[in-house]
C-alpha cells in the first residue's frame, strides 16, 4: 500500500506544477495588458496532462518530430514522470514528457515539441511554457538539475535562450538554485 501513495505524491505534484505554471501566467496577464492593450488572452493557455484528447489532438499535425501515442505506456511505467499537453484555448500548440532519474537529482527532459508547421498562437513559447511546469516539478520532486535527453540540432539554441548550457560531460543542463515556488 505504501506504494500506490508515494505514486498518489507525484500525481499532487503534477497537478500543483501545472497549477503553479498557470497562475504565473495568469499574473503576467495583467502586466502585459497594462503594457500593451493588443497582447493576446493569456487566460486562454492551459496545462494538462497528455491523455486521449490531447493524442486525438496530435494526429492533426503535421509532420511532428516526434511519436506520442508511446507516452501513454511511458506514464504507466513511469510513475514520478511529467506530462505536459499545452493549449491555447481549444488547440494544441505543445507537448512535453520528462522523468525524474532514479536519485531524483536529474529532472530529464525527454521529449518537448511545439505544433510543427504554420503558426499556432504560442509559437516560438512552448519551450518557456514547459519550463515553467518543468522547473515547478522539479522543486517538488528535489531536483537541482534539468537535462535535455537528445536534444535536437536545431533546438539547442532554443534551449540556450532559456538557460541551458553545456556540462563537462557534454550534456544540455540548466541547474536549479533558486525556487520558483
Amino acid at each position: 500500500m505504501p506504494r500506490e501513495r508515494t505514486y498518489l505524491r507525484y500525481q499532487v505534484y503534477r497537478s500543483e506544477a501545472r497549477k503553479r505554471a498557470a497562475s504565473q501566467i495568469g499574473g503576467l496577464q495583467g502586466q502585459l495588458k497594462a503594457a500593451d492593450a493588443s497582447i493576446m488572452d493569456l487566460s486562454l493557455i492551459r496545462f494538462e496532462p497528455i491523455n486521449r484528447h490531447a493524442l486525438n489532438a496530435f494526429e492533426t499535425w503535421e509532420e511532428p518530430c516526434f511519436f506520442w501515442q508511446e507516452v501513454i505506456a511511458w506514464k504507466s511505467r513511469e510513475p514520478r514522470a511529467l506530462d505536459i499537453s499545452i493549449w491555447f484555448d481549444g488547440q494544441l500548440c505543445g507537448l512535453c514528457f520528462a522523468n525524474p532519474n532514479n536519485r531524483r537529482r536529474r529532472l530529464r527532459v525527454v521529449r518537448l515539441e511545439g505544433r510543427p508547421g504554420g503558426t499556432h498562437p504560442l509559437k516560438n513559447r512552448i519551450g518557456l511554457l514547459a519550463m515553467m511546469v518543468i522547473e515547478q516539478y522539479a522543486h517538488f520532486v528535489g531536483c537541482d538539475v534539468i537535462e535535455i535527453q537528445e536534444p535536437l540540432d536545431g533546438a539547442i539554441p532554443v534551449y540556450q535562450k532559456l538557460g541551458f548550457s553545456f556540462d563537462i560531460e557534454g550534456r544540455l543542463v540548466k541547474t536549479l538554485e533558486n525556487p520558483v515556488l
